[in-house]
């Protein structure tokens, strides 16, 4: 039963957060020309947000705690730490495709994630980002040495 408890103190101020993000992007106005407008973005979250607060309380029962006590967590703190300096560091020399591809993989790899999954959801997460960000809400995030990737 505290298992329960826990989980549900994770997920339903996740879930409150999501569902805030969703219903207030409506209001949200439409930008002239385009066909997605900036409401877009804050209501894709707000379902993400929503579909993990559910995954986080239907999750089967078990002590799943992360420590920080090991040499193993205290190194994942520390990366998960260092990955804003590294986004911020290499934002314009690297480029937003190489670096969310590489940070995405990293993070998942500090994470024990097997490896072909890692390099998957590097790739996904920069595939999708790029997709969404610059191609669908015209916001342009930097190429670094790609300049040949479309907008």
């Amino acid at each position: 039963m505290a298992d329960l408890a826990r989980r549900l103190g994770t997920a339903l101020p996740v879930a409150a957060l999501g569902v805030a993000a969703i219903w207030f992007s409506r209001d949200f106005p439409p930008v002239p020309g385009q066909i997605y407008g900036p409401g877009l973005f804050p209501a894709i979250l707000g379902w993400v947000l929503t579909a993990c607060s559910l995954g986080v309380a239907l999750q089967p029962a078990g002590d799943h705690r992360a420590t920080v006590a090991t040499p193993e967590g205290r190194f994942a703190a520390a990366v998960y730490a260092l990955a804003p300096a590294v986004l911020l560091l290499g934002w314009e020399s690297i480029g937003w495709p190489i670096l969310s591809l590489a940070l995405g993989a990293a993070l998942l790899a500090v994470g024990r994630v097997r490896w072909w999954r890692c390099l998957l959801g590097g790739l996904l997460i920069a595939v999708l980002t790029w997709v969404l960000f610059p191609m669908l809400l015209r916001v342009p995030l930097p190429r670094g040495p790609l300049p040949f990737i479309p907008y």
